[in-house]
C-alpha cells in the first residue's frame, strides 16, 4: 500500500490492431466463463484509473467490477465514479487487503451471483485487453483449478514481475521468474504453488471449501503473504493453482528489492511475521522436519538481518507470537478437514 498519492500517469494504449487480435482470439474460444472483479484500493487513484480503463477493453467483459476504497480521497472518489459509472464503488475502513478482498468477494456474490469466477486485482495493474479472456477460458478447461494467474511484467522494461508463484525450502515465496528478462522462458501454460494477489482468480464454487471462520484471505495477515498463504491451502486441500501466459497485465510493484526502506515500517512487519504465520498454519511435520536445516539456517540470517539493518521489524516477532494461537487453532481445522477428505476417499 502507498503511503502518497502518486503522480498521475498516462494510461497505457492499447492499439485498435491488439483490441481486434485479442477479442478475435476470445471468440475463437470455446464458450468462456464469466467472472466479476474486485479491487482494493488505498490512495493509489492514478493508477486505479488506469486499471479501470484497462478493464472497459477487456475482450471478454466482467459481470460487475467492485472498487473497495480505504481511507477515502472524496474528490479522487468522485471523479471516478463519474468516469467510470459501471463501476460500484464503496468507502471501507482499513481491514487491510486481506479484509477488502474478503469483502469484495462478498459484494460479488451480492452483485454478480452467477459469475463463475472472481477476478482480484491490485489498482497498480494494468491488464492486456486478452487478459480476462484467456485466464478465464483457461482455467475453465480445468475443472480442479481453484485459482489461477497470468504473467504479470513490469511496464516498459521487458522484466517479469511475477510468472505465478514458488515456495523454496526456507519457505519465503517468490514470484517466479522476478527481474528476468521475458525471453519466452515462462510461455508454457502449467500448474504453480501459487497465484499472485495482485492478479488473483479464484473459482467461486471453491470459495466455501478454501474458507476458513468464513475467510477465504486471512485477516490475520492484513496484508502480504495472504496470497501465499491461500495457495498453499489450495494445494493441501487437493486443488490446483493454474499459470496462464496468455493473460498478460502490466505490474508497477511498490515492494522491489532496491526499495525496501521506501516501505512503511508498519507494513514490513506485516510482511515479516506473516512468515511464521503461514508455516504454522500450512507445513506439513513430515515436511518441516525435512526443511528444518535450511530454515534454522534462514532464521539466524533474518534475525541478522534485522539487528544490523532493520531494527524497526523487532516487534513483528510479538505480533507473530500473538497470532500464533489462532494461527494453530486454524491449522487444526484444516488438519481436521484434511483428515476428513482422507476418510470420504477411503469410503469411496
Amino acid at each position: 500500500m502507498e503511503a502518497q498519492l502518486r503522480a498521475p500517469q498516462r494510461a497505457r494504449q492499447f492499439t485498435d490492431a491488439q483490441v481486434a487480435a485479442a477479442r478475435a482470439d476470445c471468440e475463437a474460444q470455446v464458450r468462456p466463463g464469466s467472472y466479476a472483479v474486485g479491487i482494493v484500493n488505498y490512495r493509489s487513484y492514478s493508477d486505479l484509473k488506469r486499471c479501470l480503463e484497462s478493464l472497459s477493453l477487456q475482450t471478454l467483459q466482467p459481470e460487475c467490477v467492485v472498487v473497495l476504497d480505504v481511507e477515502s480521497n472524496e474528490l479522487m472518489f468522485a471523479e471516478l465514479e463519474d468516469r467510470f459509472p459501471e463501476v460500484t464503488f464503496r468507502a471501507v475502513p482499513n481491514r487491510g487487503f486481506a479484509g477488502g478482498a474478503n469483502l469484495a468477494l462478498e459484494l460479488i456474490t451480492e452483485l454478480a451471483p452467477a459469475a463463475e469466477f472472481a477476478l482480484i486485482l491490485n489498482p497498480d495493474v494494468e491488464l492486456e485487453p486478452g487478459f480476462a479472456g484467456a485466464l478465464v477460458t483457461e482455467a475453465g478447461r480445468h475443472p480442479r483449478v481453484a485459482l489461477a494467474t497470468g504473467k504479470l511484467v513490469r511496464p516498459d522494461s521487458g522484466l517479469i514481475d511475477s510468472a505465478g508463484i514458488v515456495m523454496p525450502r526456507n519457505r519465503r515465496p517468490r514470484d517466479r521468474g522476478s527481474e528476468e528478462r521475458d525471453c519466452g522462458q515462462y510461455d508454457r501454460t502449467e500448474y504453480v504453488f501459487g497465484a499472485s494477489g495482485a492478479a488473483m482468480l479464484l473459482r467461486r464454487s471453491c470459495l466455501d471449501g478454501l474458507a476458513i471462520d468464513g475467510e477465504v484471505f486471512d485477516e490475520d495477515f492484513f496484508l502480504y503473504h495472504e496470497d501465499t498463504d491461500l495457495s498453499w491451502r489450495a494445494n493441501l486441500l487437493g486443488y490446483r493453482v493454474l499459470y496462464v501466459p496468455k493473460a498478460r497485465a502490466f505490474h508497477e510493484r511498490g515492494w522491489r528489492a532496491n526499495r525496501r526502506f521506501e516501505i512503511e515500517p508498519a507494513v514490513r512487519r506485516h510482511s515479516f511475521k506473516n512468515h511464521y504465520l503461514q508455516i504454522i498454519k500450512n507445513e506439513p511435520i513430515s515436511s518441516f522436519m525435512v526443511n528444518l536445516p535450511v530454515l534454522l539456517v534462514w532464521e539466524i540470517l533474518r534475525l541478522g538481518f534485522l539487528l544490523l539493518r532493520d531494527r524497526e521489524l523487532w516487534s513483528a516477532y510479538g505480533s507473530s507470537w500473538r497470532l500464533g494461537g489462532q494461527a494453530w487453532r486454524k491449522r487444526r481445522i484444516l488438519r481436521a478437514r484434511l483428515a476428513e477428505q482422507a476418510r470420504s476417499r477411503g469410503l469411496a
